[in-house]
């Protein structure tokens, strides 16, 4: 009996540390600034391009290297932009900082949830017509993740 390709699907593993804080309309421990080791986990399915890839690792590197040792926070939050400067205001915080120690998230807020679709919708940036789904799961610690999934 022989074999015929079904599917193809290449995965990817990497941790990275980032510090945000949440807004929420409770009291949390989290509305304070706190870090995490998070660890991303990608899954994309596809044909083969012209490269015999489906997607490139390298574009999955870049996004870690640019989250990693950062500050992430919501589009909402920045007050002021200016001078290599970023000013954000949230949960009786003023804080100033460099704009590259700072990752601007185009979402509310900056939850596990977000993250993992912010990263995602950054993969399928870079994806080309070949690629079919998109999974990124989010952990923040061993027992805690955020999964979301992409398609065309």
């Amino acid at each position: 009996m022989r074999f015929k390709v079904v599917d193809r699907k290449i995965g990817w593993h990497k941790d990275f540390d980032s510090s945000h804080f949440l807004v929420l309309p409770y009291e949390s421990k989290c509305l304070r600034i706190h870090g995490h080791t998070y660890n991303v986990d990608v899954e994309i399915w596809g044909e083969l391009n012209e490269n015999g890839m489906i997607f490139d690792f390298n574009h999955l590197s870049n996004l870690v290297k640019h989250l990693d040792h950062r500050i992430l926070v919501s589009e909402k939050w920045v007050e002021k932009k200016h001078d290599g400067v970023i000013v954000i205001e949230r949960n009786e915080k003023y804080i100033k900082l460099p704009e590259s120690e700072v990752v601007i998230l185009d979402k509310p807020n900056v939850t596990a949830e977000y993250i993992a679709e912010w990263f995602a919708e950054k993969v399928a940036e870079k994806a080309g017509k070949n690629v079919k789904r998109i999974r990124v799961k989010v952990w923040e610690d061993p027992r805690s993740y955020a999964e979301i999934t992409l398609e065309r």
